[in-house]
């Protein structure tokens, strides 16, 4: 066999083994579809106190693993039991005031009841003298003088009705419930929340990280001090290219394979994608739009981020962030699926080895 024909055989060979591979990239692109561009997130809890104060005792360490309710730090609660005890001493002021308002619309019920009786006498008084004045027996001065009178106790009448009416205001219909003791009984419940919050626990279950916090600080109210990673909330990021992922529904099949882990598959389904990207996002900001200029012939694949569920527990060695590869096994093929399969384990191995 002459070095010709060799060469021309082996150039067939490598042409037909490229036409194979591309047409099986093409297919798998759709039916498998894989992607790098993968993390595993937990949902990360920025724990910051809401009210301000020293911090006193410190109840857990950097990366310690908490459950939800376990205390986490305390900060000094002096300043505010003395709120506490003030606010409940404003509230027993306001409930004695109500009493003194009782007492009050006691005493105007009585003088009410005296300036009705004088009310009375003076316009009987009044009418008496009127008539002895038709008779020439008393003057028009005493007839004036009693009329006086007469006005005189219709308006101390009125000034100490107006004067019941002021006190049943401020007492309100239900003495219990009235605006004074109402504003107390706030300022006692704001005061007992602040008092609670000198204590922080953890809201979730999860581990502390990135904890800057020691015995001594003065920390402000929203202070940042520590984070808290989720645990059991876990998801996988991907990124796949557009044209990979666009027909496959939330529920279909994946594979996961972390770095950490070589040649270890995971199983897992799609929950759901992303509607939007940051790129189609357009704000109204005032300036003109600037459209896409590349001269380039093919451009990059858009990519669109999905979400995976991992089937069972995650290595609890995994950190948040750690990379993964995912492949969604769309086709019920079996051939593809171990095809899938061999392959997922293959990548594996070079990104740990990578």
């Amino acid at each position: 066999m002459t070095p010709d024909v060799h060469f021309n055989r082996w150039m067939k060979r490598a042409i037909a083994l490229f036409f194979v591979i591309f047409a099986y990239l093409v297919i798998a692109d759709v039916t498998i579809p894989m992607t790098s561009y993968s993390t595993l997130q937990r949902p990360v809890l920025s724990i910051a106190p809401q009210v301000s104060g020293q911090v006193v005792e410190v109840a857990v360490e950097n990366n310690q693993h908490v459950k939800k309710g376990d205390l986490l730090f305390k900060i000094d609660d002096t300043d505010y039991r003395l709120a506490m005890r003030q606010a409940e001493l404003t509230l027993q002021q306001a409930h004695q005031s109500n009493q003194t308002l009782k007492a009050n619309i006691a005493e105007a019920n009585a003088e009410l009841a005296s300036a009705k009786v004088t009310l009375q006498e003076n316009e009987r008084e009044y009418q008496r003298l009127r008539k002895l004045r038709q008779q020439d027996m008393v003057s028009e001065q005493q007839v004036d003088q009693a009329q006086t009178q007469v006005q005189a106790s219709r308006a101390n009448l009125k000034a100490i009705e107006a004067r019941k009416s002021a006190i049943l205001i401020a007492l309100g219909e239900d003495e219990d419930n009235n605006l004074d003791v109402n504003s107390a009984r706030n300022a006692l419940a704001d005061a007992k929340v602040d008092l609670a919050r000198t204590a922080i626990y953890a809201p979730q279950d999860g581990v502390i990280s990135n904890m800057q916090l020691v015995p001594g600080m003065i920390t402000q109210s929203g202070q940042s001090l520590l984070s808290l990673v989720v645990t059991g909330k876990d998801r996988i990021t991907a990124d796949f290219r557009e044209k990979s992922i666009t027909n496959v529904e939330p529920g279909t099949a994946a594979l996961i394979v972390y770095d950490a882990f070589p040649g270890r598959l995971f199983e897992g389904e799609l929950v759901s994608r992303d509607f939007g990207i940051a790129q189609g996002q357009n704000m109204a900001n005032g300036v003109l739009a600037t459209p896409d200029d590349s001269d380039r012939w093919v451009r990059d694949a858009q990519r669109i981020r999905v979400y995976v569920k991992q089937h069972g527990e995650t290595p609890s060695s995994l950190v948040s962030g750690s990379k993964a590869t995912v492949m969604v096994e769309s086709s019920d093929n079996a051939i593809f699926r171990w095809i899938g399969h061999l392959q997922m384990r293959i990548v594996s191995l070079l990104h740990y080895v990578y």
